[in-house]
């Protein structure tokens, strides 16, 4: 059954044994916090989602904590209601390639939108008091991590759903030793918006309304159903909506309602409901800040929105999680729009792909169902890394370390994949370096742009399949007993061993 919110979601976790309340006293504050090391604690084992409600520092103790719900490949599965990894890109994927089977959303009354219940109107906002804030580790400034950002193409009117943090500036340090003036404290946003040059579909539409010279209005809902927080992590084709993809991944409409200050509609069951409009040529500093890939980013500069309405649920929930050396909260969460954006492309084109593996640490596993000699043609491998960093769709082309392998290879086990490389691969001719490649936005050994972000890179694509007929008529056989072999020998020394 699809999940009317986040809140269905979580009672699903609790129900399976996958959430916990912990009232023990967390430290969450500026220079002097413990929910970094509480992620690693539960990310190094698989563990559970928690509820936090006693937060020490914490400006909103009448707010929980969402903590580490999508910490797991099994639960990022749940969040499109499948059982596991390989079930949830099927259904990802299959979705994907086939919009006749989404949901165009439904627009409800506000008066039946849970995200109305409460709300703050412009000349009442102190976002030091109205929104939460927790720190992570050394972060400078306090991040808003689980929203998604609603904005509207300023020529074609077109909508775009994209997951976008943003900066809160409230008790931030500066990177550069300055100070955030007060209202910029308590009435603006910096948002994750790469505009300069456009890298994301809502710096696109940044990007067209600032050489329009027109203002562009944007909504950030916060802690939706889970399965538009994916769908908004799905690198779509510019223009397609991801609130219609959302509701072929739930099998139903997604609930919208009108905005109170901006011409734009948002999640109805959201948590909490951001409304504001770019302020053109705006330019924010902000650092440090902990990317995906493990560092932290001491500069970045990104626009500024001015809010102009908050709303939120009665007795709201907020989320917040950090990005560090994998794995993270939410890291497999979006790690599975990716590898279903790609899979999707590729299976589309290519049906010997059978599956598409990203490893937390964004290494980009191709796996087919066929080598040696059943390939469709010699040098088949070297096809599927072009194809690769030629798909549709955001991210393939951001594929930094590519490698592609066969049928007997576990693409989910490292273990297999470097036996893989190590017997299947010379490097100098079963490699591809691509000199002029798109980086990964947040790739520190990239050289960097004013803004902080690498633009472009280089890139290494392995083809780890058998060389036949490439170099071999035939290959030598694999050394293995079957896995039902293994599963026999251990029910016949269960107890014993």
């Amino acid at each position: 059954m699809p999940y009317k919110d986040m809140r269905e979601f979580l009672d699903v976790l609790e129900k399976d044994g996958q959430l916990k309340h912990i009232d023990t006293p967390i430290k969450v504050e500026h220079g002097d916090n413990e929910l970094q090391a509480l992620m690693r604690l539960l990310c190094q084992d698989d563990g559970p989602a928690l509820i936090l409600t006693n937060l020490e520092g914490y400006n909103r103790p009448d707010v929980p904590l969402i903590f580490n719900p999508f910490g797991t490949r099994e639960r990022t599965a749940m969040t499109i209601d499948c059982k596991g990894p390989l079930d949830s890109k099927k259904k990802h994927a299959a979705v994907l390639s086939d919009p006749s089977i989404w949901h165009d959303p439904v627009v409800v009354e506000k008066d039946k939108a849970p995200c109305k219940e409460v709300i703050i109107k412009k000349e009442d906002i102190s976002l030091d008091k109205d929104l939460p804030h927790v720190w992570f580790g050394k972060e400078a400034a306090s991040y808003i991590t689980g929203a998604v950002g609603i904005t509207h193409d300023p020529e074609t009117g077109a909508r775009n759903v994209g997951c976008y943090r943003m900066t809160q500036l409230w008790n931030a340090v500066h990177p550069q030793g300055e100070e955030y003036p007060e209202e910029h404290q308590k009435k603006h946003l910096s948002v994750f918006a790469f505009w300069n040059p456009p890298m994301s579909h809502i710096g696109l539409h940044l990007a067209k309304a600032t050489a329009m010279g027109k203002p562009l209005e944007v909504a950030f809902a916060c802690q939706c159903d889970p399965a538009i927080h994916i769908a908004g992590g799905t690198g779509l084709p510019f223009g397609q909506d991801e609130f219609q993809f959302a509701g072929g991944l739930k099998g139903a409409p997604v609930e919208l309602v009108q905005c109170e200050t901006v011409d734009l509609q948002v999640p109805a069951t959201a948590e909490y409901i951001i409304e504001g409009v770019f302020i053109p040529e705006s330019e924010t500093t902000i650092g440090n800040h902990s990317n995906p890939v493990g560092y932290y980013d001491s500069i970045q500069v990104f626009p500024r929105i001015e809010v102009t309405c908050i709303t939120h649920r009665k007795n709201p929930m907020w989320y917040a999680t950090m990005e560090m050396i994998p794995p993270f909260d939410h890291n497999y969460q979006a790690l599975l729009p990716v590898e279903c954006e790609v899979l999707s492309d590729l299976q589309r084109k290519i049906p010997e792909v059978q599956d598409v593996v990203v490893t937390p640490n964004m290494t980009y596993i191709v796996q087919l169902s066929v080598d040696g000699a059943r390939k469709p043609h010699a040098e088949f491998g070297k096809y599927i890394l072009h194809a690769v960093w030629g798909s549709a769709g955001r991210w393939g082309r951001c594929a930094k370390i590519l490698i592609v392998v066969g049928p007997d290879v576990d693409p989910y086990d490292m273990d297999s994949i470097e036996w893989a490389i190590a017997t299947r691969v010379q490097p100098a001719e079963d490699t591809i370096i691509n000199e002029s490649g798109q980086a990964f936005v947040l790739d520190p050994s990239a050289t960097k742009g004013h803004h902080g972000f690498p633009v472009t890179g280089s890139q290494i694509g392995i083809d780890a399949t058998m060389k036949v007929p490439e170099r071999f008529e035939s290959y030598q056989e694999v050394s293995m007993p079957t896995q039902e072999e293994v599963d026999a020998i251990a029910e016949k020394l269960k107890g014993k061993l």
